[in-house]
């Protein structure tokens, strides 16, 4: 997992619009990944600002309390994985 390549991490500031891309290499093929901030499920809340693709995250409008560590779960018939974390510093 990464945060989006066009993105400088030490210049996120609050209101940005913030990605991560989950890079999976999985045979079975992956069926399912999930995100996760400081181990909290995240779920999709596209009014709310946070948009789930197949294999990224988008976080619009971040606010101080979007920091913190991220990370995708994969899954797929033979079980499942985590990525490491990345973490994610948001100035204010």
């Amino acid at each position: 997992m990464q945060l989006g390549s066009t993105l400088n991490p030490d210049d996120i500031k609050e209101g940005d619009d913030v990605y991560f891309e989950c890079q999976v290499q999985a045979n079975p093929k992956e069926h399912k990944i999930t995100w996760m901030h400081e181990n909290q499920l995240l779920v999709q809340n596209m009014s709310g600002g946070v948009i789930m693709s197949t294999q990224s995250l988008v976080l619009q409008g971040v606010t101080r309390h979007d920091a913190g560590n991220y990370r995708c779960v994969v899954a797929n018939s033979q079980g499942e994985t985590s990525s490491e974390q990345v973490r994610l510093r948001v100035q204010c």
